[in-house]
């Protein structure tokens, strides 16, 4: 059985920022639905590298990745630490959860601060 690596927030999974649950991707069912062979494994790469959830909101800079303020019109601002060892952390062990897998695809959140870099 083939497999591919899914975020795990697409599932329905509360491990987004802000620890709540959105509800399970209608591409991600309908993909389901046309390939029930395929086995998917879901991952959330910030959390794989070591991100509590919740957690504050992100922003990239320069290759770079720091908190921000959780208040949306303050976002745009960088405010805190630079996490940038967790989100490469995150992503090599979401790769090697894929290569453990045998996986030779993806379905990833689009605008995820970690997924869209992946």
């Amino acid at each position: 059985m083939s497999a591919i690596i899914v975020s795990a927030c697409l599932l329905g999974v509360p491990c987004r920022w802000h620890g709540r649950a959105v509800s399970p991707s209608s591409v991600l069912r309908r993909f389901r639905l046309a390939h029930p062979d395929i086995r998917l494994i879901a991952v959330c790469p910030e959390e794989i590298g070591g991100l509590p959830t919740p957690r504050p909101p992100v922003k990239r800079r320069r290759g770079r990745v720091f908190e921000t303020c959780a208040e949306k019109p303050n976002r745009r601002d960088v405010t805190g630490r630079d996490v940038t060892d967790a989100f490469r952390a995150g992503a090599a062990g979401t790769l090697a959860i894929a290569r453990e897998n045998g996986c030779h695809a993806a379905i990833l959140c689009k605008w995820s601060p970690s997924c869209d870099l992946i």
